[in-house]
């Protein structure tokens, strides 16, 4: 049986991309991180990005970094994780496991205004 997935811990946001981070289970290297806009459905509209943890390298506090990119700026989005289960073969689709509990995350919405770290010359 796969298990669900660990919980995701939001990091950031922007206009376009959205970081979150996540423990891996030590019997399992191989996730799906699922996003979608707020209100559409995960069956039909869903994305996904598959990660396998013993490529990527882990941040200061040991877990795994994911970034979501191309996203709509101003748009609310659910995100969620789930655990891929290890395929006996190559022509074998791995079963996910149930998802994690869910982020609810808005990106940045454009703006005209500079950020405080930046200048404007006039």
């Amino acid at each position: 049986m796969v298990p669900s997935g660990p919980k995701l811990d939001f990091l950031g946001a922007s206009e376009t991309v959205i970081t979150v981070a996540f423990n891996p289970l030590n019997s399992h290297d191989n996730y799906v991180v699922q996003w979608k806009e707020y209100h559409q459905k995960w069956e039909t509209d869903g994305e996904s990005k598959s990660i396998d943890v013993k490529t990527i390298p882990r941040n200061s506090n040991n877990k795994v970094q994911a970034n979501i990119e191309g996203l709509n700026p101003g748009t609310t989005y659910t995100v969620r994780l789930r655990v891929l289960s290890a395929a006996s073969s190559e022509e074998e689709v791995p079963t996910p496991g149930k998802p994690s509990p869910e982020l609810i995350i808005d990106t940045e919405a454009v703006s005209c205004t500079p950020k405080p770290n930046q200048c404007a010359v006039q």
